[in-house]
């Protein structure tokens, strides 16, 4: 596991604000710039850990206009309905994941989204409690599913404390205006031993480096933070959790990663592969915009597939795939 030297405590607070050092890792060297893939943003990037900030970012009040109705889809749906079954097996895959790490008891998914892992989590015995910012993305999950879920601001969010076998942060941390606050919620809502799980983008990756703004887990500004391992990892130090588990793979996320950045980086229309595979309620681009495109995409993805294949393969190998998971106990 990478460990760093500790420097300071990571602040709690303020991070709305261009500090003079990374707020993962304490250094004070300025900052690197790169534009990100939305117009009007940066990605500010720490030259000691990777540690990556969407700039400048946005405020928490403005922060749902960037996660419309359309963004979500009607019901909460929002691939087509192939995919949508994928979709229901890599939820299902996560839960049997966590069974196998987690005793059963209280859980708390962050930003649980439609609820369907926390649902197979109830399913195997859990007590599934899940949190999410507004009421139309925890319709699904509380509407549909039954499960209990909260709406609001993680950090004041009435939780109790000492309480949970799990917190789950799954593709969500990223989003938070303050992760190191959201992490040291996560470590006062914790069980003493109780288990830490975060999946991110992983900022230093192959990936990432190779494609830098047409990368596709990138997502600015809805990412306020991009992590890298060597970052994630001094956060989760200061904030007394200790790491026991990294993986470097996700068939769900690394190898579309890949293939959807290899064509933004060629050249198309940003992300449209993407918008195509969603159903029509979250679609933002259709094949009668972009006709001559998506007959391109359909003669390259037999020859770009088993690329992507081999590919995340190696970048797993040399542990660098494009997300990472790490599991970590409270101290």
């Amino acid at each position: 596991m990478t460990t760093s030297a500790i420097r300071f405590q990571p602040e709690l607070s303020d991070q709305d604000k261009r500090p003079t050092r990374c707020p993962a890792c304490g250094f004070d060297d300025p900052e690197t710039v790169a534009p990100s893939n939305e117009a009007g943003f940066d990605i500010l990037t720490c030259p000691d850990c990777g540690f990556g900030r969407t700039w400048p970012p946005v405020p928490g009040e403005e922060i749902g206009l960037w996660y419309p109705e359309q963004y979500y889809g009607k019901g909460n749906i929002r691939f087509n309905p192939l995919f949508e079954l994928m979709v229901r097996w890599f939820r299902k895959r996560r839960a049997a994941v966590l069974y196998n790490r987690v005793p059963r008891g209280p859980i708390l998914d962050v930003g649980c989204g439609r609820g369907m892992m926390l649902s197979y989590m109830r399913d195997l015995g859990y007590e599934a409690h899940g949190l999410e910012l507004s009421e139309t993305a925890a319709h699904h999950a509380r509407r549909v599913l039954k499960l209990e879920v909260t709406t609001g601001d993680f950090l004041t969010s009435p939780h109790e404390k000492n309480r949970y076998n799990a917190v789950i942060f799954c593709h969500t941390l990223e989003h938070f205006a303050n992760p190191v606050a959201a992490i040291a919620r996560a470590y006062e809502l914790l069980k003493p031993g109780g288990v830490l799980w975060i999946a991110v983008p992983n900022y230093g990756s192959w990936q990432a480096r190779l494609f830098g703004r047409f990368w596709f887990h990138m997502d600015a500004p809805r990412h306020y933070f991009h992590f890298t391992i060597k970052s994630l990892d001094a956060i989760l130090q200061r904030r007394r959790f200790r790491v026991v588990q990294l993986d470097h793979y996700s068939s769900e996320q690394n190898p579309y990663g890949l293939l959807q950045s290899l064509l933004n980086a060629a050249g198309f229309r940003f992300n449209l592969l993407y918008s195509l595979l969603k159903n029509s309620t979250a679609r933002t681009d259709t094949v009668l915009h972009y006709p001559f495109q998506t007959a391109a995409h359909a003669l390259l993805l037999p020859f770009l597939v088993p690329f992507v294949v081999v590919a995340t393969a190696l970048e797993t190998v040399f542990k660098s795939g494009g997300t990472f998971e790490m599991y970590a106990f409270k101290e």
